[in-house]
Formats: C-alpha cells, structure tokens, sequence
C-alpha cells in the first residue's frame, strides 16, 4: 500500500534564511565585479568603471506579463509644421511609428543545499553563517557565469538570453521586428549612413592599421548628436591593443611620485573602454544605456536575483536542505541604431 507523504517544519531553518538574506546583495555585487557587463546590468551597489558610474544602469523592470515587452519607435513624427500665420491650422493626423517588440522570458537557477554532514561540521549560528555565506558566493559565481557567457555568445545556446552579438546586428529579425522591413531596425556597423541593411558591415581588420579609425566610424554610427553609446566593450586583447596605441601620447602632469608604465582605465571620446573575460575574441560593442533606446536587462517583477522566499526546504530522499536562487529576464533593446559593434579585430 502506498505510504502518504511527509511534510517536514522548516521553523528550524528561518535563521539560516534570514542570514543568507541579509548578505545576499553584497555577495550578489562582489561577485558580478568579474564581468563589467554583469556589473552594468545586474549589479546594484559597489564600484565604478573608469570613474563613471555604470552599475545597474541597464536594469529595467516588468511588472507581470506572458512575455517581455517593448516599445520600439521606429520614426520621428511627422505632424510638425511651420505655420503660416497666428491662425493656421494644426497638423492633427496621428503618426503610427511606434511598435510593439516582444521576447520570451529566461530563467537562471541554481541551488544551494545543505546537508546534515553540514550542519554538524558547522555548529552555531556564527559557524553556519560564515559558511553559507561562503556556499552563496559559489552559488552566485556559478550562475553569473553561465549569464556572463550567454550575453557574450556568438551562438545559441538552448534556453539563453538574447546575447550582444544577436541584439547588435542588422537584415535579422529581432524581438518579433525585421530589420529589412524596418530600415531603422538596424545598427549601422562601418557603413555610411543609409546603406541598405542587407550590405551593412560590421567587420574590422588589423587594429594597427584600422583600429583607431573603425573605432570612431562605430561609435559616431550609434550616436545622434549628444545622444552616444555609453560604455564600450570588448576583449583583452582588443583592450590592450587600445591602450596600446595610446601609450605614445601619455603625458605627465604634477609630481611623479611612482613610476607607472600604463593607464588605470582607459576611455574612447569620455566613454569608458572596459574587457570583459567573456566577450568574443576581436569583438567590441559600442552600447548605449539610455532607459529607452539602449540595451537594457529587463527583469520580471523585480527579482533579477531573487532567493526562494520560503527559505531552506528539506529533500524528499536526501538528508539535506535546499534553497533555490532564480533569476527571471531578458537582455533587450529599444533602438538597433544607438548601439554598435566591430567584430574580426586582430593585431
């Protein structure tokens, strides 16, 4: 005969809950400092980047909904008029530029447990705090990863986020829009202005030769007067091959007090110029952060990292407990053009 099931009290493990919780932020930001982009979308609390501060500025929410929403517009208005006269008539004939983008939500998730061996090794609530403490930062480095590798891949892993390369591109379909039937549905890359989006051109060359000067056709390409990408990101090597090149215009000012041979950040036209351990390799994107038309990570409900909130929940066949860490998103964009990319950089 079947045996009915048991439920187990999880009072004894409130404390354990209400500790992971009150250092779960601090770790969340500590660990998502390896990966400037993780920092900029995700992070919330500490550090800056090159003296500008970007953490959390690429964060939008949602409140509900089957699916992630966007509001895309995709031309100015055309109802403006110079009046003739004090008593000319308005242009009231409604425009119809703005379109509805949609993209599924993703789901991160990892789990902590704990077994008994755990909890006799580490008696006390000090001990036991010190150690989950520990435990979550393991826990939070190994999802941040996996989201860290998602937003720099060239490919498709199943169950992703849309990464940079994808949501930085032109001719495609993204978030239900075409950029070959909306022609400002597409970055313009090293292209002139008003190329047809089927022959725009992202890929660079040698960085000796053409680094500095594909630098700037990519970032003017993403900007409309002061409106300009807000952090440009890359590679190592594409990193040093930047500072590289800046090395001969170093100038000192004031007393030199510690002889340095290199810059402690670096900087394109007043942006930040950061390397991320996961982006491609000769790849650079020029990415605005504006809460309209910029990439943006777009959370569900506000639990961009969200523990389970009824805490630590025994295993059915295991002597330990288990707690689950989610985080529930998508990585979007309002407008293709305000943002760019170089890709195929080498020496």
């Amino acid at each position: 005969m079947a045996v009915a099931s048991q439920t187990y009290s999880i009072s004894d493990f409130r404390a354990y809950s209400d500790t992971q919780d009150a250092f779960k932020s601090g770790v969340v930001d500590a660990v998502y400092s390896h990966s400037p982009t993780l920092g900029i979308l995700l992070g919330r609390d500490r550090g800056e980047f090159g003296g500008v501060q970007l953490r959390g500025r690429g964060t939008q929410n949602q409140e509900g909904g089957v699916s992630v929403l966007i509001h895309v517009n995709l031309g100015a208005h055309a109802g403006a008029k110079r009046g003739a006269s004090a008593w000319d008539t308005h242009n009231v004939d409604p425009d119809d530029n703005t379109r509805r983008a949609q993209a599924n939500w993703t789901f991160y998730t990892h789990g902590l447990a704990i077994s008994n061996h755990d909890l006799r090794q580490n008696r006390g609530i000090p001990a036991m705090s010190s150690f989950l403490e520990r435990q979550t930062r393991l826990v939070t480095l190994a999802k941040a990863q996996i989201m860290a590798e998602d937003i720099h891949s060239t490919g498709s892993p199943t169950n992703a986020m849309t990464s940079l390369d994808s949501l930085i591109g032109a001719n495609d379909t993204l978030q239900l829009l075409s950029g070959s039937t909306y022609d400002n549905w597409n970055s313009r890359g090293l292209s002139a202005r008003g190329t047809a989006a089927a022959s725009i051109s992202f890929g660079s060359g040698s960085f000796a030769a053409q680094g500095l000067p594909d630098f700037r056709t990519a970032f003017h390409n993403a900007s409309e007067g002061m409106q300009q990408p807000d952090v440009i990101i890359t590679d190592y090597a594409t990193h040093e091959r930047y500072e590289g090149s800046l090395q001969p215009l170093e100038r000192f000012q004031g007393s030199v007090n510690v002889a340095d041979g290199s810059f402690q950040a670096l900087a394109f036209k007043g942006k930040p110029v950061l390397a991320d351990p996961d982006c491609a390799s000769g790849a650079a994107y020029f990415i605005s952060l504006d809460s309209d038309d910029g990439v943006y990570f777009k959370t569900l409900s506000g639990a961009n990292f969200e523990w389970d909130p009824e805490g630590f929940k025994r295993s059915s066949n295991q002597t330990v407990m288990v707690r689950v860490l989610e985080t529930t998103g998508q990585l979007c964009i309002g407008n293709r053009r305000r943002s760019n990319k170089l890709t195929g950089i080498t020496d």
